[in-house]
């Protein structure tokens, strides 16, 4: 018998950083396809060239899947692991480093997006959160198609069309009332489907007659109306799924990245107004042809969509001025949810379509909050405590459940979108969206693959906490040098810069356009304002309620910097309460998705109306406690996580 080989135990290999988060595997995720924006719906483990088969994109490819040939490349713009070993012997070496992949040889684990053919140089990828968790919920559409069969004319008795078709339907549709549109196109359309149709339905009116075919043509737009992004969604009626989602940045954002900046453009402009109200708009269209194309479909197919976003956006939706926002007592002219005629509001579905805007609270807690609760399932919830959280310029709070429910927005400022930082971006390519430190090394995450260009909100959370825990920064916010281990190579990366330490991310060859990325002094005391702000508008929140940490059940993350941020470098940082990792979870897009159920359910509607009734609304800065609570958050916490 042979003697076995001595083998030299494995070095284990030592990583600061979050732990990865253990969720249960889905069956399905999504693969984003640039630069269509086509996004597909694929079940998880197939590779990426299955997934593209049954589609009209282009793939190159000579060998049929079989990883042989090497054509099938595509660049991976999320993140990505370490390539297979077939991608190692055919891909080059830097193209590999770049996210660059073989499509057959692929298999999607997580959601992705790739890019396929070249790139255009002045094309830059934007990372804008689309999809979210929706919960089980009832379908019960906003809108109905039934299929009618009336009786011949020569058996008619002299019945009114209009009369015929509600007895045809039976005696429940009895009290049906028609739209001047269809009656007007009646005569035509039950000639043409020669009385064999669908009949269009919204709250017991008729609103189209249809040939049998459309019958099963039933979708639904649902629009995120973001201060910075647009997202949109193509919503099928027939069963809730998401057929397409497509997204653009607000062409607002000339006129200001913020709401305030907007609000005065309104009112220092006589036109203000009417220049937003028409960017906004265009952008809608543009989304919405695009969600059609993805979906072959033509405008008259779509009767119903819905919307949210921050009242300051709804009231620029609806062409309505929102200038009693922008100082106290900051009135908005309207608060109830209101259906209007989609193409009053501007946009170019079928004429008859309705746009259901959701209901805000406050001048500054709209109907993207709650949209977000609604997501969220806390209206929903008789015992359990649940703490959410929209985290951007404002961070949007609310704490409670169906016998209570508070909210607050807390100013936060710009530091956890990028903004206001030394080498800070939005979330786009070259973004460092993650660290860790392995073996002593620092180790990122960059948005496309690429050679980084500045840090985003996630990349900043997460790079603090990992410093926070190498001792690099201290609990008062101070980047300090650490004082054994001098010659380690993080410790080399602090150096002193007008009198002050700094911490060097990426020198300037390790750097996209060759410019070194500091975190500098400033930098962290920009991120323990943000922080503070929001630590203070939850500790309000929980005082108000007469809570603590401990009797929180759930921790909700929703919006971008949610979604990408991890729970412990949250934590670790002092931006969200330290409770056990297993009760916060991610929930994405929240605003789209409770915007595709009040799509797919009424009882959401009418929940979402009630809810802008019977939420609290906590005004911070009347509160001499949140103040309190606010220098007392300044400071990092002290204890380390992990």
């Amino acid at each position: 018998m042979k003697k076995p080989k001595n083998r030299k135990p494995k070095k284990k290999r030592r990583v600061y950083g979050p732990p990865p988060p253990t969720k249960q595997k889905r069956r399905y995720v999504w693969l984003n396809v640039k630069p269509e924006d086509l996004w597909l719906r694929v079940r998880r483990g197939k590779t990426i060239w299955e997934a593209l088969q049954k589609t009209d994109v282009e793939l190159q490819g000579d060998c049929g899947g079989l990883g042989q040939c090497g054509k099938c490349k595509v660049k991976i713009l999320s993140y990505i692991g370490s390539p297979s070993e077939e991608a190692k012997e055919i891909v080059d070496a830097e193209e590999l480093k770049t996210g660059v992949r073989l499509a057959c040889r692929t298999k999607l684990k997580k959601d992705l997006t790739i890019y396929i053919g070249e790139p255009e140089p002045d094309v830059t990828y934007f990372q804008i959160l689309k999809t979210g968790r929706r919960p089980p919920f009832y379908l019960d559409p906003l809108l109905s198609k039934q299929l009618v069969t009336l009786t011949p004319n020569s058996e008619s008795n002299g019945l009114a069309d209009f009369d015929r078709i509600k007895a045809a339907m039976g005696p429940e549709y009895q009290d049906l009332k028609p739209s001047l549109h269809c009656l007007r196109a009646l005569p035509k359309m039950l000639e043409e489907t020669q009385f064999h149709g669908a009949a269009v339905l919204h709250d017991h009116t008729l609103m189209a007659w249809q040939n049998w075919e459309q019958g099963g043509r039933r979708y639904g737009l649902a629009f995120d109306l973001g201060t910075s992004t647009l997202v949109g969604k193509l919503i099928t009626l027939l069963d809730g799924r998401e057929i397409a989602a497509v997204s653009r940045l607000n062409s607002q954002g000339k006129y200001g990245t913020n709401v305030i900046s907007r609000l005065q453009h309104v009112i220092e402009h006589a036109k203000g107004l009417q220049r937003l109200n028409g960017l906004l708009i265009k952008d809608l269209n543009r989304i919405t042809i695009r969600l059609l194309e993805v979906g072959r479909l033509c405008p008259d197919d779509v009767f119903i969509a819905v919307a949210a976003g921050n009242p300051t956006m709804q009231h620029l939706l609806l062409g309505i001025s929102p200038a009693g926002i922008a100082q106290a007592p900051f009135n908005p002219v309207l608060t109830e949810g209101i259906i209007v005629k989609a193409a009053d509001a501007g946009l170019r579905i079928h004429p008859e379509a309705l746009l259901y805007v959701m209901p805000t609270r406050s001048g500054y807690i709209g109907g993207d909050l709650i949209s977000a609760i609604i997501a969220s399932g806390a209206a929903e919830q008789d015992d359990k405590m649940i703490l959410g959280l929209d985290l951007g310029t404002n961070g949007e709070i609310f704490l409670g459940n169906r016998k209570r429910l508070m909210t607050c927005s807390a100013a936060a400022g710009p530091a956890l979108e990028g903004a206001r930082i030394s080498s800070g971006m939005i979330a786009k390519a070259g973004a460092i969206e993650g660290v860790r430190i392995e073996n002593g090394n620092l180790r990122y995450q960059v948005i496309t693959n690429i050679k980084p260009k500045g840090i985003c909100g996630s990349g900043l959370v997460d790079l603090v906490a990992v410093l926070l825990h190498c001792d690099i920064i201290n609990g008062e916010g101070l980047i300090e040098p650490r004082r054994e281990w001098t010659e380690d190579p993080l410790s080399s990366r602090v150096v002193e810069r007008s009198g002050v330490y700094d911490f060097l991310v990426a020198s300037a060859e390790e750097s996209l356009d060759q410019r070194p990325i500091y975190l500098t002094q400033k930098d962290v005391r920009e991120l323990q304002l943000a922080k503070g702000a929001v630590a203070a508008g939850i500790r309000t929140l929980l005082d108000e309620m007469g809570i603590g940490v401990q009797d929180i059940d759930q921790v909700y993350l929703a919006g971008a910097l949610g979604n990408y941020v991890h729970p412990y470098s949250a934590m670790r940082v002092g931006l969200i309460p330290s409770v056990n990792p297993e009760i916060v979870e991610s929930i994405g897009n929240a605003a789209s998705t409770g915007v595709s159920m009040v799509l797919l359910s009424k009882d959401y509607w009418r929940i979402a109306n009630d809810l802008a009734h019977s939420i609290e609304h906590i005004e911070l800065s009347t509160r001499l406690d949140f103040n309190e609570h606010f220098i007392e958050n300044l400071n990092f916490p002290e204890e380390n996580l992990w």
